[in-house]
């Protein structure tokens, strides 16, 4: 599953801009160091830019590159700003990309060096620790922030993310149970439960949840995605493809959408449409440098086992061959690519390399079926004394 989180967004920013309005501090008050009349002036129109440039920021309106030039000029007049760099923080973030990530972590600590009561920034910047796979740092972050906001939903919802991230679904089922206790129709809340779920085995609870999350009204690629993983899980291809589809619709760029949705092709023998959903979701540079380095070599991992699985019910052996040493030349020990390598080489005849295979498949947990496993030692050439063939 895609590591990375939907932020189910329509909260979390109204609480964003609710906050910065109520922490603005008037012209006059304490912590805003006039020295004269000018002074109050040109820190009022600071403000009146920051009030537009939020409103821009939050609104997905597109307008994200002219917000981003925005604050740096506010920053060259007022670098002591926090609500600035708190705003450039989640602009940047917006932008999606590996580099400007690293932009965005930094304007968020330099928000809260400025203004450590400043609580949206330690969201924000746990969704950014979240997206580079950092969850103690993003627990931390929660932490500090609910010992100001005892309690808030925002903060206990992603908190229960970000245990399941570090391994603890169980927790994560707790807290985000603890959430919906109080509301239950707090979509992000119910869809981290949903993962937990999943993380659990317990597809059966997941599966209802997320259907609930669906027919909210929420239009989340990762939510489709999500709801599409746990019914192919559970053998329900047919309702995968339909529910992936709709999530392509909404994101088309997404590459770990249109592998899932060709696995659903596939399970249900449907190999022209899964090739053309591969065919979209090649992996290419714009998707390295658009993602974090992790996530980008899980998704090409699971890019050429697709391709490898496709190629192989093709018939085209020797591309799928071809296409699971890809995944293994990433990561040796990835169990799938392993096992479906061994059953490529036993159907080319090749017998040696498929019990290596096998053999390491079945120390990863994913052994042959025993049909094949059977058929593999009936074919290896008897063993001469000392291991030799």
């Amino acid at each position: 599953m895609r590591c990375p989180i939907p932020v189910l967004v329509c909260a979390t920013l109204c609480f964003a801009i609710t906050f910065a309005q109520q922490t603005q501090a008037p012209p006059g008050q304490p912590g805003v160091p006039f020295q004269s009349q000018a002074g109050h002036m040109e820190k009022g129109a600071v403000q009146e830019r920051l009030n537009r440039v939020r409103t821009a920021v939050f609104s997905g309106a597109g307008r994200i590159d002219e917000s981003i030039q925005e604050l740096k000029a506010i920053l060259a007049l007022d670098p002591r700003s926090a609500e600035a760099h708190l705003l450039l923080g989640v602009a940047y973030r917006s932008l999606g990309s590996a580099e400007l990530m690293a932009e965005a972590k930094a304007e968020l600590r330099q928000a809260l060096a400025l203004d450590p009561a400043l609580v949206p920034a330690r969201l924000y910047l746990a969704h950014v620790y979240l997206d580079f796979g950092q969850a103690k740092s993003a627990r931390d972050e929660l932490n500090t922030a609910l010992a100001q906001l005892p309690g808030h939903p925002q903060f206990m919802a992603l908190l229960g993310e970000s245990e399941r991230r570090m391994g603890n679904p169980r927790r994560s089922v707790e807290v985000n149970l603890q959430v919906l206790q109080a509301d239950e129709s707090f979509a992000q809340a119910r869809y981290y439960l949903s993962l937990a779920l999943l993380d659990l085995g317990r597809h059966d609870e997941a599966i209802p949840e997320l259907e609930r999350v669906v027919r909210s009204g929420v239009e989340q690629a990762d939510v489709f995605l999500s709801l599409g993983g746990a019914y192919l899980e559970t053998n329900r291809s047919g309702e995968a493809s339909t529910i992936l589809r709709r999530g392509v619709q909404i994101d088309p760029s997404r590459s770990d959408l249109r592998i899932q949705l060709a696995r659903a092709y596939r399970a249900s023998g449907l190999l022209d449409e899964a090739e053309q959903q591969l065919k979209l979701a090649a992996p290419d540079g714009a998707a390295a440098l658009a993602s974090p380095y992790y996530q980008y070599q899980q998704m090409e991992s699971d890019f050429y086992l697709e391709l490898g699985l496709v190629q192989m019910d093709q018939g085209r052996l020797e591309a799928a061959a071809q296409a699971f040493q890809k995944v293994l030349d990433r990561d040796p020990d990835h169990g799938p690519a392993n096992r479906h390598l061994a059953e490529v080489y036993l159907l080319q005849g090749l017998y040696t390399p498929s019990l290596k295979h096998a053999d390491r498949a079945k120390e990863l947990g994913f052994p042959l079926p025993e049909d094949k496993r059977r058929l593999l030692r009936e074919r290896l050439p008897a063993r001469k004394p000392g291991g030799q063939e």
